[in-house]
C-alpha cells in the first residue's frame, strides 16, 4: 500500500513495485499479518515527523515466514516464523506490504505460543509498554494512573504493571470499564467527568507515585498536580500544556519512544512466557482493507489491536 501524495485515507494506493534485491545483512519475509497503529494513519497523513517523504510505505510491526537470507544475517534461517518491529523514523518502507526486505537486526523468531496474527500486534505496542514500564519502574503496591489503559499499547502496560504488583487507576470511556477490570485494574474513572482526574485521586486516597499518559490532549500535564512529591511520569505522545508542576514536586518526567532491537523482540518473548502477557484482537482485516483500517484508528473507539491479514 503505497503513498504517493499525503492525506487522507484514499492515499493509501495498492500498488505492485519491482522485488526487492537482498543485501548481505538482510531477510526477505513473506508477510502474514501487520501490526494497525495510530502513528501509521499519522505518517500516511504527513511523514515530517517520521522523517521521510513521499513515495513511502507506512507500518513498523508484522510477522511471517522468512523465504531468503543474505550471508550476513545469521540469527534466522528459511522457513523460520518471524516477527518484526522496523525503527518508528527514517523507515520509508514499511510493512503494509505482501514481501518485505528488511535488516536482519529487527528480526528475531516469534514466540511459539503465539498465531500469525497474534504476533504482528505485539512488537510496537508490547516494546513501547515494556520501555515505558522500564522507566517507570512501579514497585509492588503502588498506585498508577493511567491513560489509554484500553489502548494497543496501553492494555499491554496494564498487565505487565499487574504483574509486578501495582495497582492501577485507569481513566477511560465507560464502554471499556469492564475490559479494563478483567485486566486487572482496580478503580476506573469515567474520563467524561469533568473532575475526573480529583475523583482518581479521592478513589486511592491521596497522590499516586505513578503516572503514564498514552494518549496525549495534555492529560499529562492535567495529571501532575496529583502526582506525589518525587513521583513519575511519562508519556508515549507529547509534553505539551503547564508542566511547571513537574518542577514544583520534583516529578521525574519520562518521554517514551521505542528503540527496536533483537534483544528487545527476545525480551518480549520472555515476557510472554513469565507472565502470560497477550494481545487483545480488536479486529482482524485485510490488507487491501486497509484504508477502513485507518478510518477505525482514527476513530479513537478501539480497544486493544487491530491487525490486517494478508492474503495466502
Amino acid at each position: 500500500m503505497v503513498i504517493d501524495r499525503p492525506g487522507g485515507v484514499e492515499a493509501l494506493q495498492l500498488t505492485t513495485l519491482p522485488r526487492r534485491s537482498l543485501g548481505p545483512a538482510e531477510v526477505r519475509i513473506r508477510v502474514e499479518a501487520i501490526g494497525a497503529n495510530p502513528v501509521d494513519a499519522g505518517n500516511r497523513a504527513d511523514p515530517s515527523w517520521a522523517r521521510i517523504a513521499a513515495p513511502y510505505i507506512v507500518g513498523y510491526e508484522c510477522s511471517g515466514i522468512v523465504i531468503e537470507v543474505g550471508e550476513l544475517a545469521d540469527q534466522v534461517r528459511n522457513g523460520d516464523a518471524v516477527w518484526v518491529l522496523l525503527p518508528v523514523r527514517g523507515t520509508r518502507w514499511g510493512t503494509y506490504v505482501e514481501e518485505l526486505v528488511v535488516d536482519g537486526r529487527f528480526v528475531a523468531p516469534r514466540p511459539k505460543s503465539l498465531t500469525a496474527i497474534e504476533a504482528a500486534a505485539l512488537p510496537l505496542a508490547g516494546s513501547t509498554a515494556l520501555q515505558l514500564l522500564e522507566r517507570l519502574e512501579p514497585a509492588p503496591g503502588e498506585w498508577m494512573l493511567v491513560h489509554g489503559a484500553a489502548g494497543g499499547v496501553g492494555h499491554l502496560f496494564v498487565q505487565l504493571a499487574r504483574a509486578r504488583g501495582a495497582r492501577i487507576v485507569a481513566v477511560a470511556s465507560p464502554e471499556r470499564h469492564d475490559l479494563l477490570r478483567s485486566l486487572g485494574v482496580e478503580i476506573v474513572v469515567d474520563r467524561f467527568r469533568e473532575d475526573a482526574i480529583e475523583l482518581a485521586r479521592e478513589a486511592v486516597g491521596g497522590d499516586f507515585a505513578v503516572a503514564a499518559d498514552l494518549v496525549g490532549s495534555q492529560r499529562l500535564a492535567a495529571s501532575l498536580p496529583i502526582v506525589a512529591e518525587g513521583g513519575r511520569a511519562a508519556s508515549i505522545v507529547e509534553f505539551a500544556g503547564d508542566l511547571d508542576e513537574a518542577i514544583d514536586r520534583n516529578i521525574t518526567l519520562h518521554g517514551v519512544l521505542v528503540r527496536p532491537s533483537r534483544r528487545r523482540l527476545q525480551r518480549l518473548e520472555r515476557l510472554i512466557v513469565d507472565t502470560s502477557l497477550a494481545p487483545l484482537i480488536d479486529d482482524v482485516l485485510s490488507l487491501d482493507d486497509c484504508r477502513r483500517a485507518h478510518k477505525r484508528l482514527e476513530s479513537g473507539r478501539g480497544q486493544g489491536k487491530l491487525v490486517l491479514a494478508v492474503a495466502g
